[in-house]
C-alpha cells in the first residue's frame, strides 16, 4: 500500500477540519503520511475522542462507596453486589448504522455484549431503547420491525433475556431512529479483566473471526450528519450470535485458568482503536503486523486490516509462556487466535505490513485523554420561553370516556407486550418479572438470595424546550422504578442523543442535559458509572435540515437484597384500598394528553421540584420495604388513568376511584405530574399504612378501591377491563403487524 496516496490522503480530511490537520503536524513536528493521517482520522473522530462531550462528561458524579470501576476507565463500569460479585454496566448507541441499514441493530447487541465480556463478565439482562418517527408512515412501520427483528435475532440467538426497555415515536426520528442499548453483566471480583496492557503480557493476540475489512471508518461515519444520495457509508457489519456465543464460552475458559492479562473488543476504530487504547491506559508501546492478522479475503488493504470493525473479534495482552495454552483453547473450540503483535515500553504504535512500516505515532497522541482534542463549543439557548400548561387553559373536551378509551391505544402508551414476545425474556430463567410486571426488571442472581432491578428511562418530550429539566425528570423517574420494585438505586448508565455539537443551540441542549442529570445523581448520591455520548443525529436532505429533539436517556441499576423483597405493579384482591402518594395538580405540560387531544407539543415539561421528589422516594421505599401496600407503580407517561389500567390489568381486576374536587378531570386523570405513585392496601395493612403516612409528611390521598372487572371514575362506568386489555395489548400489533 502507498502510504502518500492522495486518495488516502483525501479520505482523511474529510474526517478532520483544517485546526486539526494544523495540530497533528505541530505535535509529530512532521507531516503524517497518508496512512498515519487516517490513524488519526479514526482515533479523533467524535465517536472515538468524545471531543465535543468530554469536558462536560467530567464534571459527573462517577465515585461512590459501591463504585468498583468508575466510568471512562475501562470497556465498562463495575459496581460491587457483595464480597464476591461485582455488576457490570455499559451503554451504547448504534444510531447512524440503523438509519442506514436497519438490519445492523444486531450488530450493536453484540458490540454491548462484548465490553461486558471483556470484563470477565456474564451478561445477564439487555434494556432496549428505541426511538422511532411517526408509526403511521409505512417505511418507519417497516423500519421498526426491521430494527426489532435485528435485535431479537441476536440477543434470542446468543441467549441474553431482555428484561425491559423503551419504545417512544416522534416525528423530529423520521430520518434518525436512537437504537441505544444497555447491558448488565455479573462478574466474580476475583476475575476481572482490565484493558490495561502491562510489563509482563507482551504478546498480542487477536482472537475470533477472521477480519472482515468491512466497516471501515465507521467511527467517522457515526460522527458526521448522514446526507442524501452519494454520501459515504462503510460496508456493513455482520453479525454472528453463534460465533459471540462461542467467543464467550472460550474467553471464560481462558480466564478461568488466569491467561488473558488484559482484553478488549474490536469496535469502532477496529484493530486500531483497541491496541492504543489498551496501551495508554498501561503506558506502554506496540508493534502491529498486518500480514499476521487472519484475513476473510486477501485483498484487504493495510488501512482495512487496522480499521475494520469485524464482529465477534477481542484483542488480548497475554504472556509469552501462556500464548501455546490460549492456542490450545482457542482450538477446543475452534476459534482463530493469532499473534499479531508485541507490547514494547516506546509508548508508540508501530504498524508494520511485512518489513514496511505503515504508521509509526506516539500512543498519547492519539487517544481521547491523550493528544486527541478537546472542544468546549459555543452555546446559546433557544429562546423560547416555556409555557406551563394548565387544565385550564385548554377546552374541557365532552367525554372523558372517549379520550381513556383512545388513549391507551396511543403508540406511545399501548403496551409493548407484541414486541417483547419477540424477544426472549427468559433465557437462563432469571427473569423474575416476567408474570406480573414491576416497575424495574428483575434479575435473580443466581447461587444469591439478592436480585438486580434494572430499568431505562428518557421521555424527551419533556426535555424538548426544557433539556435540563428533561433530564432530571428521567433520572427521577428511573429511581421511582427501581425503589417501586422493591430495590435501592446502585448506579446510572446514560446515553445522550443529540444534532450538530457545531450548533450552539444544539451545544446548549446537551450542556444544560448534563448538568441535569449531575444535579440529581448527586443530591440522589448515586454514580454514573457508564455512558455513550451520540451527536449528529441530524440529516441533510438538499438543503432541507432535520434533526432529533433532545433525547437523554438514563439506565439505572439497584439492588434487592432479598427475593422477597420483589414488589410488582398488579392488584391483588378486591376490596384493596388505592391510596395516590404524591400530589396532583392542574398541570398538563408535556402530556400526551396535551399532544393528543389538543395537538400542542411546545409546552413546558411538567413541574418538578427535586427536593419534594427525594422525599417522597424514601417514604414509597419505606411503605415497600415494611410491607405496608401490595403494590407500587409509578404515574408517567398517559397519566394516572394509564397507570391504573396497568395495575388493574394483570389480574383482572377494576377500580372505583373518586377525583378530587380542587383538579380538573382531565387533569387528575391524564396529565402527567411527576413525583407521584399509586400503591394498594389491603384492609389489614390499612391502619398500619395511614398511621406511617400521616407522620410522612408527604402528601397522600384515598383514590378508591380495586373492584372485580369494572373501572369507575366518579361513580360513573368507563367500561370493563377486558375492552381496556383488548384496546391496550393489541394497538401496537395492529398499527405494527399489518
Amino acid at each position: 500500500m502507498d502510504t502518500n496516496d492522495a486518495r488516502l490522503k483525501e479520505r482523511a480530511r474529510s474526517y478532520l477540519t483544517q485546526d486539526e490537520l494544523y495540530s497533528i503536524e505541530s505535535m509529530l513536528g512532521r507531516e503524517p503520511n497518508a496512512f498515519e493521517l487516517n490513524m488519526f482520522a479514526a482515533m479523533w473522530s467524535e465517536h472515538i475522542s468524545y471531543k465535543s462531550s468530554l469536558k462536560w462528561l467530567e464534571e459527573m458524579p462517577v465515585d461512590g462507596k459501591e463504585v468498583h470501576v468508575p466510568a471512562g476507565q475501562e470497556n465498562a463500569g463495575v459496581i460491587r453486589i457483595n464480597d464476591e460479585l461485582g455488576c457490570v454496566v455499559k451503554m451504547e448507541s448504534h444510531n447512524h448504522p440503523i438509519a442506514v441499514d436497519p438490519r445492523q441493530g444486531a450488530v450493536g447487541v453484540g458490540n454491548l455484549n462484548r465490553d461486558l465480556i471483556t470484563m470477565g463478565a456474564e451478561p445477564v439482562g439487555q434494556l432496549n431503547i428505541l426511538r422511532f418517527g411517526n408509526p403511521g408512515k409505512k417505511h418507519i412501520r417497516d423500519m421498526v420491525n426491521a430494527v426489532i427483528g435485528a435485535l431479537g435475532s441476536y440477543s434470542n440467538n446468543f441467549g441474553v433475556p431482555v428484561v425491559g426497555g423503551e419504545i417512544l415515536f416522534d416525528d423530529s426520528y423520521n430520518f434518525n431512529p436512537l437504537v441505544n442499548l444497555m447491558g448488565v453483566g455479573i462478574v466474580r471480583m476475583d476475575k476481572m479483566i482490565r484493558a490495561s496492557l502491562s510489563n509482563r503480557h507482551k504478546a498480542l493476540v487477536l482472537l475470533g473471526k477472521k477480519t472482515s475489512g468491512r466497516g471501515i471508518h465507521g467511527a467517522g461515519f457515526a460522527s458526521k450528519a448522514i446526507r442524501g444520495k452519494g454520501h459515504m457509508v462503510p460496508e456493513s457489519q455482520v453479525a454472528d450470535p453463534a460465533g459471540g456465543k462461542i467467543l464467550m464460552e472460550c474467553i471464560h475458559e481462558m480466564n478461568r485458568q488466569d491467561l488473558i492479562g488484559s482484553m478488549q473488543d474490536i469496535g469502532a476504530g477496529g484493530v486500531l482503536c483497541a491496541a492504543a487504547e489498551m496501551a495508554f491506559r498501561g503506558g506502554k508501546g506496540i508493534e502491529i503486523e498486518l500480514d499476521m492478522i487472519p484475513l476473510v479475503r486477501e485483498d484487504i488493504d493495510s488501512l482495512g486490516i487496522l480499521l475494520s470493525q469485524t464482529q465477534e473479534q477481542m484483542l488480548m495482552g497475554v504472556e509469552e509462556e501462556d500464548f501455546e495454552k490460549i492456542l490450545e483453547i482457542a482450538g477446543h473450540w475452534e476459534m482463530e487466535c493469532t499473534r499479531i503483535g508485541t507490547v514494547t515500553d516506546k509508548e508508540r504504535i508501530r504498524i508494520l505490513k511485512g518489513k514496511e512500516v505503515q504508521g509509526d505515532l506516539p500512543v498519547q497522541l492519539l487517544v481521547r485523554g491523550g493528544g486527541a482534542p478537546v472542544y468546549i463549543r459555543d452555546m446559546k439557548n433557544r429562546g423560547k420561553l416555556p409555557r406551563v400548561c394548565s387544565a385550564e387553559e385548554v377546552p374541557m373536551p365532552g367525554n372523558l370516556k372517549d379520550i381513556a378509551r383512545k388513549i391507551v391505544s396511543r403508540p406511545n402508551v399501548a403496551s409493548r407486550r407484541w414486541i417483547y414476545e419477540q424477544f426472549d425474556t427468559m433465557a437462563g430463567l432469571s427473569n423474575l418479572s416476567s408474570q406480573y410486571p414491576s416497575d424495574a426488571g428483575i434479575v435473580k442472581i443466581n447461587g444469591y438470595d439478592q436480585a438486580l432491578a434494572m430499568c431505562v428511562d428518557g421521555n424527551s418530550r419533556y426535555g424538548r424546550l426544557e433539556p435540563r429539566k428533561g433530564a432530571m425528570i428521567a433520572v427521577a423517574q428511573a429511581a421511582r422504578n427501581i425503589i417501586c420494585s422493591g430495590g435501592r438505586p446502585l448506579a446510572v448508565a446514560d446515553c445522550l442523543n443529540y444534532g450538530d455539537p457545531s450548533d450552539p443551540y444544539v451545544y446548549n441542549d446537551f450542556a444544560e442535559s448534563v448538568k441535569g442529570i449531575s444535579e440529581v445523581c448527586r443530591k440522589m448520591e448515586i454514580p454514573v458509572i457508564a455512558g455513550n455520548v451520540s451527536f449528529h443525529n441530524l440529516t441533510y436532505n438538499g438543503e432541507d435540515i432535520t434533526s432529533i429533539i433532545p433525547t437523554p436517556v438514563i439506565g439505572m441499576v439497584g439492588l434487592l437484597d432479598s427475593l422477597d423483597d420483589v414488589m410488582t405493579v398488579n392488584f391483588r384482591n378486591k376490596g384493596d384500598m388505592i391510596f395516590l402518594i404524591g400530589r396532583s395538580d392542574n398541570d398538563i405540560s408535556a402530556s400526551e394528553y396535551l399532544s393528543f387531544v389538543h395537538m400542542s407539543n411546545e409546552s413546558a415539561g411538567p413541574k418538578f421540584d427535586l427536593e419534594y421528589e427525594l422525599k417522597l422516594q424514601q417514604v414509597v421505599a419505606s411503605v415497600v420495604s415494611n410491607r405496608l401496600v401490595s403494590s407500587a407503580h409509578d404515574v408517567s407517561l398517559g397519566g394516572l388513568f394509564v397507570t391504573l389500567v396497568e395495575c388493574a390489568l394483570p389480574g383482572g381486576l377494576g377500580f372505583d376511584v373518586t377525583s378530587p374536587a380542587e383538579i380538573r378531570s382531565d387533569a387528575f386523570l391524564f396529565g402527567e405530574a411527576q413525583s407521584r405513585v399509586v400503591v394498594s392496601v389491603t384492609p389489614d395493612q390499612e391502619t398500619k399504612f395511614l398511621d406511617f403516612m400521616m407522620d410522612s409528611g408527604i402528601h397522600f390521598s384515598a383514590l378508591g378501591h380495586v373492584t372485580k372487572e369494572e373501572l369507575r371514575i366518579d361513580d360513573v362506568s368507563f367500561g370493563f377491563i377486558a375492552d381496556y386489555a383488548r384496546d391496550f395489548e393489541n394497538a401496537l400489533q395492529h398499527l405494527l403487524g399489518d
